[in-house]
């Protein structure tokens, strides 16, 4: 059986992530837990990714718990963060992307899609891992 996209993603997550240790978080008990636990343990902290697929559309598909979660953490100041993976289609000649949003933009994403101000955003081919890394820990954009 293949596997679903989001475990598609995990996988590349944790092939590309340097000096990280992720967990993959499934949990039936507290609804809306993101998928994901990261430890950098250079930089000894931790943050909660929430993983998500749009293989059609604009759409982002996001649970009133999961947006609970993000906004409740973003109150808290302890940063979330929600990665989504854009397939666009060939047809149109777009490229597929990798956009990545700060848990308290969870409600925009409900609302806008894909189409609300991401954090960061890659060419799904072309993706800048280090980039990805350093906006996790805290790091500010990079222009």
């Amino acid at each position: 059986m293949p596997a679903n996209p989001e475990t598609l993603l995990y996988k590349r997550l944790k092939e590309n992530l340097p000096e990280s240790h992720i967990t993959r978080i499934e949990s039936r008990v507290n609804l809306g837990i993101p998928d994901c636990l990261v430890a950098f343990p250079r930089d000894r902290m931790f943050v909660m990714v929430e993983l998500k697929v749009v293989s059609k559309g604009k759409k982002v598909r996001i649970s009133p718990h999961q947006i609970a979660f993000h906004l409740k953490h973003a109150d808290l100041e302890c940063p979330t963060y929600i990665l989504v993976e854009h397939n666009k289609h060939v047809s149109t000649g777009q490229k597929s992307e990798l956009l990545l949003y700060e848990g308290w933009q969870a409600e925009d994403l409900l609302m806008l899609g894909v189409d609300a101000p991401p954090l960061a955003r890659w060419e799904k081919r072309k993706i800048q891992w280090h980039i990805l890394r350093h906006l996790l820990t805290g790091g500010e954009p990079v222009e």
